[in-house]
């Protein structure tokens, strides 16, 4: 949204913005509620969600043959679990501004060089289909709907 209220600005310079460039706003302002609702809720369970997330690691990581999170027999669980918490609230923050190119542009292609840097792509494959799960979890159904294309765009982007 304030990319677009940026824009907005330059565009209708020495005008008055038309209804059309206007739509966004009034968009933003009827799902404003429920955005502060989600952000307020994800940023409470954050502890609880990041809980669940490392205990379902935990589980998986005795059950499977390839663990989650380790170079070799190091365990990098506590940075990887550092790093998903900024992300979460990163996300909660894009969605409360109604701003995806931002957590494109300024989280998630920088995160994106660590991933792959540490060869965590299918680590984070499975951990960010489960985040979004247990987000969805702690929203209403219209809260959930709004924290999705944030959560989708880690996915598409991490994995």
């Amino acid at each position: 949204m304030l990319k677009q209220l940026s824009s907005l600005t330059v565009e209708a310079d020495g005008r008055y913005a038309t209804d059309r460039e206007l739509q966004f706003l009034k968009d933003y302002f009827t799902s404003v509620d429920q955005r502060i609702s989600a952000y307020e809720k994800v940023r409470d369970a954050a502890d609880t969600i990041l809980a669940e997330m490392e205990a379902e690691k935990n589980v998986r990581n005795q059950t499977e043959k390839e663990k989650l999170f380790y170079i070799g027999s190091d365990d990098r669980s506590q940075t990887c679990l550092r790093d998903m918490r900024g992300i979460l609230r990163c996300s909660a923050a894009a969605m409360l501004i109604d701003d995806l190119e931002r957590m494109r542009q300024a989280v998630l292609l920088w995160y994106y060089t660590i991933v792959r840097a540490f060869g965590y792509e299918k680590d984070t494959e499975i951990m960010y289909r489960l985040l979004e799960k247990l987000v969805d979890k702690h929203l209403t159904e219209e809260e959930a709907e709004l924290m999705k294309p944030i959560l989708q765009l880690n996915y598409t982007i991490l994995r």
